[in-house]
């Protein structure tokens, strides 16, 4: 779900479905981001192979800035961490995604073995830093958003994961969600991830600032 509640506008994109009720805006396709992680999921190599997309975007859309993913690490529980530009693809126009984001990118590594997966969107702001309120809005948005699909949200936590503070949300279904600002990079990193390995505590353990 993208979703603006006056103001500047709070952005979520879900890994996996978005409940589309107006009046919110558009989020990211439900079959192109299914297509990416099945894609991923499905493939009997060991490297996840995800479509790549395209690099362009269209005028007056946020533009997918592949150099974003370089806060991301390179691999996960020996998982390769690649580029996905699919689920990105119907909100890169979107009014609220336009108005709060200067570039955007998005990853992904699964285990086409048992179906785990993390996903993760990184987002550089217009505005660096944001204002708290909106920081919280995004994470809010982000796991009803994700959650939706998974039970509805079961908790919040806050800890300390890779040396700077993560918010974590939980999903009554098993679903987990990372939230991590980087200051020294001025980007968003938001995280939904699936199974017992926590994929998604693992990824932002390794975030680079």
């Amino acid at each position: 779900m993208i979703r603006e509640r006056g103001g500047p506008a709070a952005i979520v994109l879900v890994a996996f479905t978005v409940s589309a009720c107006a009046p919110a805006p558009p989020s990211p396709s439900q079959s192109a981001t299914a297509s990416a992680v099945s894609t991923a999921v499905a493939s009997p190599a060991t490297t996840p192979v995800v479509p790549s997309g395209s690099e362009s975007s269209p005028a007056g859309a946020v533009p997918i800035e592949p150099s974003l993913l370089d806060v991301l690490p390179p691999q996960v529980d020996g998982l390769s961490v690649v580029r996905t530009d699919e689920a990105l693809a119907d909100a890169l126009a979107d009014p609220g995604l336009v108005a709060f984001a200067d570039a955007v990118a998005a990853a992904l590594a699964a285990d086409p073995a048992t179906g785990e997966f993390v996903y993760a969107t990184v987002v550089r702001p217009r505005a660096v830093p944001p204002a708290d309120e909106i920081l919280l809005d995004w994470r809010d948005s982000f796991d009803e958003g994700v959650c939706a699909q998974a039970g509805g949200v079961s908790g919040t936590a806050e800890a300390d994961i890779g040396g700077r503070p993560v918010f974590i949300g939980s999903c009554a279904g098993g679903v987990r969600t990372y939230h991590a600002w980087l200051g020294n990079r001025g980007v968003l990193v938001s995280v939904s991830s699936v199974g017992e390995r926590r994929l998604g505590e693992q990824l932002v353990e390794g975030l680079r600032d």
